[in-house]
């Protein structure tokens, strides 16, 4: 999920008016809903070319995580002349169009620029986009998601991103691992090289984690020299192999300074739920992160496993290890 990087949305594009006979040929305006409220801000929702539904369910095509909106909230088509129809699907709390409520099951067509409320708390803005509007706007997203330095995803859109893939990976009957990396004697660095040099690190180490990871996986700078990552995985065995291989890079990149060759190594904290079970994803988080303090007091340049997560695991395999130390 940590685009390598551009917003992820849908790939389907709608045509917009015919072109003017004798005149060069408009590119396409794209439909898309803009998060105003209710999620991230900017968030950028590419409607499909027939129809999207919107709801709290995984099965929808967008998937909004309100309490306040049902799980088949609503449905948006799109006719063969390019105009949009909102259709409540017979939700609880309502949909709304411009302050309005629409009545259930009834079609009701939606203009540019109209304000699309669901439940109490979610408001999309329906917007027809040609090419350079669309740049523009995922732009600004981006600037809103992204670290400027490093260009991983920042730690509010991790937060809001985490339970919704927690989800995904317990439907997909995937684990889900949770890895807090924290560089090694960082101050010490910026105090010896000065802070340019810790500046490169930092966006060293960002690369090494987006080599490290896949399209699936969520990456993020969780702040200052700490990272975080969110990884599906099918065994605590290969989170831990992941989060190894992970540490093992780190240790041997090199970063040219003005007078030297400037390397770190990393600690980590990695806490895992397996398939089928309930995630919880702020216990997951606590634990890599007492796992994490636990690598720094053991020597640093190393990676633990949580507590939490072994006793889970040795009731499942009956190990007596206490943690896992590399």
């Amino acid at each position: 999920m940590d685009a390598r990087g551009k917003t992820q949305v849908c790939v389907t594009t709608v045509a917009g008016s015919e072109p003017v006979a004798g005149a060069q040929s408009a590119a396409p305006l794209l439909l898309y809903l803009i998060v105003v409220r209710g999620g991230i801000p900017g968030t950028m929702l590419r409607l499909a070319q027939k129809s999207s539904s919107l709801g709290r369910s995984a099965e929808n095509t967008f998937q909004l995580h309100d309490s306040t909106v049902s799980r088949r909230h609503a449905v948006i088509s799109i006719d063969a002349a390019g105009t949009a129809w909102l259709t409540d699907l017979g939700s609880t709390n309502g949909t709304f169009v411009n302050g309005r409520r629409i009545a259930l099951q009834t079609p009701v067509q939606v203009g540019d620029g109209s304000r699309i409320q669901l439940g109490s708390s979610t408001l999309l803005k329906y917007l027809k986009l040609d090419p350079c509007e669309e740049g523009f706007q995922r732009e600004l997203y981006e600037r809103s998601v992204r670290d400027n330095l490093t260009g991983l995803y920042n730690r509010g859109y991790f937060l809001s991103q985490i339970g919704p893939l927690a989800e995904l990976n317990s439907m997909c009957e995937l684990g889900l691992a949770l890895i807090l990396v924290d560089l090694d004697h960082f101050k010490r660095i910026n105090d010896t090289h000065g802070h340019n040099v810790g500046d490169l690190i930092l966006r060293e180490v960002a690369d090494v984690l987006r080599e490290s990871t896949r399209a699936e996986d969520l990456v993020a700078r969780y702040g200052g020299e700490e990272f975080i990552l969110a990884l599906p995985s099918c065994s605590l065995e290969q989170a831990t192999e992941r989060a190894e291989r992970i540490r093992s890079r780190l240790s041997s990149r090199l970063v040219d300074a003005s007078q030297a060759r400037v390397g770190v190594t990393a600690s980590l904290g990695l806490s895992f739920a397996p398939a089928g079970r309930v995630r919880d994803v702020t216990a997951l988080i606590t634990a890599a992160d007492e796992a994490l303090y636990v690598a720094k007091r053991s020597g640093r340049n190393r990676v633990i496993t949580s507590t939490t997560t072994l006793r889970e695991f040795h009731r499942k395999t009956e190990s007596a290890d206490a943690y896992v130390l590399f």
